[in-house]
């Protein structure tokens, strides 16, 4: 958002400091109680589209569509998705925060190169967040309400129905009950860690392979019923699932990996590399 000295006055652009993929700061008290209302509406406006542009980004590196190592241009990316800079910049931030975006200085943002073992880490990542958040849960001194984490499940449920593929809206709907599975722990902060690794995690399930519905269905029954019967192995139950899917997953793209290299090894370009 430009504002200019005529609307805020010299004494209120002093006041601000901001650097390119840091937050912005005050450094003394703003002449702020005649504008509230002003900056809130501009506020929102600008808070809306930075959530377009961010939704855009993140769904076009976890496709594929923006490839790995891409440097991330605020000028071209703005010309292109219609909008100011400012919304490009704020959404890069949010996407470093999410691990899918890298910043340095001097060379600027770029998508995230990951090794195979970076991206499993996700789950490793999980593993702690999600264990803590059920070792919370049988620690506290009620049973939580589990009417949101039965509706999560239903929606998985209904999703998953009668497809062995793990489709994006399955995706989503797995996603929504660990998310309402650590949000059970009453933690923001565990809260907080756990959203950040969602665009992650959405990104290495579209590698999951082919699975039984029923049997996927019923791995996240035996989660709920172990925080339902407060049982003592509930940490445990989540870790195994975790790591289930993770060796999956890490197989499926151990594959994929040796395919990419043996059509690139069978590829003109790598025959004359072979023979050279």
């Amino acid at each position: 958002m430009n504002l200019s000295v005529n609307r805020l006055g010299s004494a209120a652009l002093t006041a601000l400091r901001t650097n390119s993929y840091g937050c912005r700061q005050s450094t003394e008290e703003r002449p702020v109680a005649s504008l509230a209302n002003t900056w809130r509406l501009s506020s929102v406006e600008r808070a809306s589209m930075t959530e377009q542009v961010l939704r855009e980004l993140r769904e076009a590196i976890i496709e594929g569509r923006i490839p790995q190592g891409e440097p991330l241009r605020e000028v071209s990316l703005a010309r292109t998705l219609g909008t100011g800079r400012s919304a490009v910049r704020e959404a890069i931030r949010q996407l470093v925060q999410e691990g899918l975006v890298e910043y340095e200085p001097h060379r600027g943002a770029f998508v995230r190169l990951m090794s195979l073992a970076d991206r499993l880490d996700v789950y490793v990542a999980r593993e702690a967040i999600e264990m803590g958040a059920a070792r919370r849960i049988l620690d506290a001194p009620e049973a939580p309400d589990l009417a949101g984490l039965r509706a999560a499940l239903d929606a998985l449920a209904d999703t998953a129905r009668y497809h062995d593929s793990v489709t994006d809206p399955v995706i989503d709907a797995d996603i929504r009950f660990h998310q309402e599975l650590v949000r059970l722990a009453a933690s923001p902060r565990l809260t907080r860690a756990h959203e950040t690794l969602a665009a992650e995690t959405r990104m290495l399930l579209r590698h999951h392979p082919d699975y039984p519905w029923s049997t996927y269905v019923s791995d996240h029954v035996a989660l709920l019923e172990a925080v339902e019967r407060r049982d003592p192995a509930a940490p445990d139950i989540v870790a195994a699932h975790l790591r289930l899917s993770k060796d999956l997953i890490a197989r499926e793209l151990e594959g994929e990996d040796a395919r990419m290299k043996d059509t690139a090894t069978r590829s003109p370009r790598g025959e004359a590399r072979r023979v050279g």
